[in-house]
């Protein structure tokens, strides 16, 4: 867990003015997605990494009072399900998986060996993206805020949250979360720092008739 409490935690309404230093490792991006029929083509995607790196950022600064780091793992699905056959006996494939530091690991350097901080390591959040395009579609949201979504839920799961524990634990963890991405949304505006390139009906009704 994150030594330090940020400013949800803390209760506070307003974030502290000067700003705690957070570092966010961001593994490449995806560049396509799996289509959702199998008639259809993969879908390529556009990034805007920069704005995902501010508000993963963010998230941090509400979270954790300490300067800290994070790595932010972007696997297909088989990777995702291999993972989640390891770490939890589940043989299918999921949305986010979030990994503890070990003992041995819960300080990063960041920056060069002459001014090198010592971060604490929050940990590994792995995310699909493929899962994630699904997901918005049934939840009728965009990809960019169903990504946030499980960003947010991965990072509070770092925390040493669990909604698996019980109701009680299940309700303090959704609603840390639906502050957050509240914060997020008073703070940048909605989530749009990635895009599915849909095709046309035109071109996906040529696809189906092949």
């Amino acid at each position: 867990m994150c030594a330090g409490r940020g400013k949800l935690l803390q209760g506070h309404g307003r974030m502290p003015a000067k700003k705690t230093a957070h570092t966010v490792n961001l593994s490449a991006l995806p560049r396509t997605l799996l289509p959702s029929t199998k008639a259809a083509k993969s879908l390529p995607v556009s990034w805007d990494k920069a704005a995902l790196r501010e508000r993963i950022v963010y998230v941090m600064q509400l979270l954790c009072g300490r300067e800290s780091a994070v790595n932010i793992q972007f696997l297909n699905p088989s990777d995702m399900a291999a993972l989640n056959w390891q770490f939890r006996g589940k043989t299918e494939s999921t949305d986010v998986l979030s990994f503890l530091p070990h003992e041995s690991n819960l300080t990063v350097e960041n920056g060069t060996s002459k001014g090198a901080a010592q971060h604490f390591n929050m940990g590994d959040v792995a995310v699909c993206a493929d899962i994630c395009a699904e997901q918005a579609r049934r939840h009728r949201c965009t990809l960019s805020e169903e990504i946030e979504r499980m960003v947010v839920h991965g990072l509070v799961h770092l925390l040493g949250l669990d909604h698996e524990r019980s109701p009680a634990a299940h309700k303090v963890m959704t609603d840390l979360e639906k502050s957050i991405r509240r914060e997020l949304r008073m703070e940048f505006g909605a989530a749009d720092f990635c895009r599915a390139q849909e095709r046309s009906s035109k071109a996906a009704r040529a696809e189906s008739r092949r």
